[in-house]
């Protein structure tokens, strides 16, 4: 029963891959049999923009950084010493 199951399972295998149909790209021609395209470039990968915020508790500075890009805290509260 098992050789039969697996037997019948990679013959589904090799059935499904050679039934796979690619879809042509359609392009229309102008009249003088010429292909014109126009691609706008939109550049996708940026920096990420970010921006330091301080603050003083109890006479500790601390400092957080916000991403201006996501809209969301990147880190904790960082204490980085005693205030002047």
């Amino acid at each position: 029963m098992k050789r039969f199951i697996s037997l019948l399972l990679a013959l589904i295998m090799c059935l499904s891959a050679s039934f796979t149909a690619f879809a042509d790209e359609f392009v229309p021609e102008e009249e003088n049999g010429f292909v014109s395209t126009s691609v706008d470039y939109v550049e996708s990968t940026r920096a990420e923009e970010t921006i330091w915020y301080f603050r003083t508790i109890n006479g500790i500075r601390q400092m957080r950084l916000w991403s201006l890009t996501y809209g969301k805290w990147l880190t904790d509260w960082i204490d980085i010493g005693p205030a002047l």
